[in-house]
């Protein structure tokens, strides 16, 4: 009997959904939302304030081969002194784009480049710049990249994804870092 329980335990707990995962370091403050099945791992980088492993729990999107984790969010202070809206209007700057185009530009072969917004009801949205395009040293890989600059510092979150895989896990990708909340 007790065995019969032990069993149906285990399987019932094999079988339960996974629950969004929740950063929220309110000394920075910075915070991050993971949908279902994606899990949150705080992790050291040398010169970053926060630095996240977001890895999928399940089998979809899978991880490139060889990578540690599918996606790695970092922030690192380095006040700007400007306001937010100054920062934001950097990415409408052609001469700004293009010289952030060019060591992206070594790393992946862009095929999209567009702004998004992170949405703060409170402070005012954070604009930011992303690039989804496979790598130039793994063309079955597609890196999807979003840089953004507060004037407490900058945001860059690179996921890797599998080609074939691309198309269905952005939506995905971008739902997370969609949730970010910077330091502003």
């Amino acid at each position: 009997m007790r065995s019969l329980f032990l069993a149906a335990l285990v399987a019932g707990t094999a079988v339960a959904p996974a629950r969004a995962e929740i950063y929220d370091n309110k000394s920075i403050p910075f915070y991050l939302q993971t949908p279902n099945s994606f899990a949150i791992r705080l992790v050291a980088a040398a010169g970053y304030e926060v630095a996240l492993d977001i890895d999928p729990v399940g089998d979809f999107p899978a991880k490139v081969a060889d990578e540690m984790r599918m996606c790695i969010l970092r922030f690192k202070t380095e006040p700007s002194g400007e306001p937010q809206q100054s920062l934001n209007r950097r990415w409408t700057d052609e001469a700004v784009l293009a010289q952030a185009r060019g060591p992206v530009g070594g790393l992946m072969d862009v095929k999209s480049e567009r702004t998004f917004a992170l949405a703060d009801t409170t402070a005012g949205d954070v604009v930011g710049i992303e690039y989804v395009g496979p790598l130039r040293k793994d063309p079955t890989a597609v890196l999807f990249m979003s840089l953004a600059l507060t004037p407490r510092g900058r945001l860059m979150m690179n996921c890797l994804v599998r080609d074939g895989q691309a198309e269905r896990a952005l939506p995905m990708l971008r739902s997370i870092r969609d949730t970010i909340r910077p330091p502003k």
